[in-house]
């Protein structure tokens, strides 16, 4: 990317939203170390405007949709940035975004009683409530996403997504608590408290839930299942991700 003027001083970041100020200060940081203006930064962003960019580095109540910081993570990488700097910042500016969405949306919509630790969870309302907190951790994503994410077509259909983060039905079967669980983007390596929890509240003994979990995973993924940091087209492995 050609370098540039920093141009006119930015105002300062709107600390309304503690996590969304954070997220503003890595995206201007990002820019300040190639030395780019917005217009150039835009450039190189897929179609988007040097508004929506200035925006999305403003900070305040209004969280920029991840597709635009991912975008703006890609335009603003050095070409001396390795596919693992990337990858890395990538992460970085996700856990940002997911918190400052999350902050948001406790300010704006009712209070929720706070849910159990996993390790307590004995009832279906217990198991829904966690559900509700993970979607909300995870960045809310709409259904269509988490439809896509979860796996092969009628896995978790975006209508039964929307009945399990709205509290009217559980997935009861493991295929599909486990596409709940890719389609909220929760590492394979932390996924065991979450099917034990799952299995004491639907009844299923521990020695035929592991081998239920190894035929599962023993299964080739399903051609729509989703590996990438929250759906980001970039280099190397998250390239081969998306």
């Amino acid at each position: 990317m050609k370098r540039g003027r920093a141009g006119r001083p930015e105002k300062p970041i709107s600390r309304e939203l503690k996590s969304n100020a954070q997220l503003a200060a890595f995206l201007r940081k990002r820019r300040a170390a190639g030395d780019w203006t917005y217009e150039e930064v835009a450039e190189q962003s897929d179609g988007l405007s040097r508004q929506t960019l200035q925006r999305a580095a403003a900070g305040g109540m209004t969280v920029p949709s991840w597709p635009v910081v991912s975008a703006f993570i890609r335009a603003t990488s050095p070409l001396r940035e390795t596919d693992v700097e990337l990858e890395r910042a990538t992460k970085t500016a996700l856990d940002l975004w997911r918190k400052a969405r999350y902050e948001q949306r406790q300010k704006t919509m009712s209070r929720r009683p706070e849910p159990p630790v996993l390790a307590l969870v004995r009832s279906e309302a217990d198991l829904a409530a966690v559900l509700v907190e993970l979607y909300e951790r995870s960045g809310a994503p709409s259904m269509k996403t988490m439809e896509r994410r979860a796996g092969g077509l009628g896995i978790l259909p975006h209508s039964t997504a929307h009945r399990i983060v709205t509290r009217k039905t559980l997935p009861y079967t493991l295929v599909q608590f486990d596409a709940f669980l890719n389609a909220c983007d929760v590492p394979m390596k932390r996924r065991d408290p979450w099917y034990a929890m799952w299995a004491r509240v639907v009844g299923m003994h521990p020695i035929e839930l592991k081998s239920e979990l190894a035929k599962l995973h023993a299964s080739p993924p399903s051609e729509g299942r989703v590996r990438s940091i929250a759906d980001t087209p970039a280099r190397g492995f998250l390239a081969n991700a998306a």
